[in-house]
């Protein structure tokens, strides 16, 4: 609780030091007492631990400066703050409490006042280690997490880059089974445009329950999440995840992702269907000017032969109508010349049929 007393354990062999010491912290502390280091160690290793240890050096069988050592053996103790206390006050005294791992030195007999400074002092001191130790854990946490963050970031990245080598609608199905399957989900996805549906699956195999799950909800909102399972829908896109990640955090960050990688993947798709059209598109205008060219050719050779049999009629037949020479040849030229612009007009009719063709050509290399 956080309006708790701070605790401090008093050890000592004399029961009358003990008591003095508890008459001068008991308002401001909870007090705990142990008459030998032995049982000082019994006590730190209980919890509520103490916040500090007020530990004299002269005790009979284990002195202070052994029950430190051992205390700051233990990992559950060791960031006890322990203060030393001894009727001695010599560089030697300090350098061994020191050694031992105590944070601080009071000589025999104790004045109140420094008493109180120095228990409020460890005490300050250890709240601020605990204070910086979980600051440190959660900078340690968001480090993770933004760590975590770029690389499930990274996936999302990859895969637009990845997309633009996508070129039918199965392979986009399978780059976004692959891509969901790096944020270690089983995943099914269902793909569908014009007439067809495409379904792929992590296990390579959509199951026909998914298969309905994924037809039956693909007008839905663009997710929904049933107890372990989700299911998103982006226009013609529907994706299943199996099993979503135990971590609510981590899940959050995970379906902010995907739901903008299936936004991208969809947009992928339209315009793979529009391609696809387009396409269809070149196909039937290639045969239709195919036809166009062999009813134009076929046209000319028509012309080319009605022509050839005008004028041959007609050389044939000017002995019957009485022209002269220069009459005949001016006649003759008047018809050729109308034959030859009749077959000028086929022909360009021909060029912009190769006009369109260019057209075409160029479309199918979009």
């Amino acid at each position: 609780m956080q309006n708790e007393k701070p605790r401090v354990l008093i050890v000592d062999d004399s029961r009358g030091d003990i008591r003095i010491v508890n008459e001068n912290l008991k308002d401001q502390y909870t007090i705990l007492a142990a008459t030998s280091g032995k049982t000082a160690l019994d006590v730190a290793q209980k919890n509520p631990k103490p916040d500090v240890i007020l530990m004299d050096v002269e005790m009979p069988e284990m002195n202070g400066y052994e029950a430190c050592k051992k205390l700051k053996a233990d990992p559950s103790t060791t960031d006890i703050d322990v203060i030393f206390v001894s009727a001695h006050d010599t560089v030697d005294e300090i350098l061994a409490g020191y050694e031992a791992g105590g944070t601080d030195y009071l000589t025999k007999p104790i004045e109140p006042l420094q008493l109180k400074t120095k228990i409020k002092i460890a005490v300050d001191n250890r709240k601020k280690r605990h204070d910086i130790s979980s600051e440190k854990l959660n900078v340690e946490k968001i480090a993770r997490t933004a760590m975590d963050s770029a690389g499930e970031q990274g996936v999302v990245l990859e895969f637009f880059r990845n997309s633009f080598l996508v070129k039918t609608p199965e392979e986009l199905a399978e780059l976004i089974v692959s891509a969901i399957d790096q944020y270690q989900l089983n995943n099914a996805v269902q793909l569908r445009f014009e007439a067809t549906i495409v379904d792929k699956a992590t296990n390579k195999c959509v199951v026909p329950l998914e298969k309905e799950l994924l037809t039956r909800l693909k007008d839905h909102n663009k997710m929904i999440e049933k107890g372990q399972r989700a299911i998103f829908n982006f226009g013609g896109i529907s994706l299943l995840i199996k099993t979503i990640c135990s971590e609510e955090e981590k899940w959050g960050r995970i379906r902010d992702y995907i739901a903008i990688l299936l936004d991208g993947a969809n947009a992928k798709l339209q315009s793979l269907i529009v391609g696809q059209q387009v396409s269809s598109l070149v196909l039937t205008s290639n045969y239709a000017l195919e036809q166009i060219a062999e009813t134009q050719r076929e046209h000319k050779k028509e012309t080319q032969n009605i022509a050839d049999r005008l004028l041959e009629r007609l050389e044939n037949n000017f002995h019957s109508l009485g022209l002269l020479h220069d009459q005949e040849e001016m006649l003759f030229k008047l018809v050729q010349d109308g034959v030859n612009e009749t077959l000028t007009h086929v022909e360009k009719g021909a060029e912009i049929d190769n006009a369109i063709k260019e057209i075409i050509k160029r479309l199918q290399t979009i």
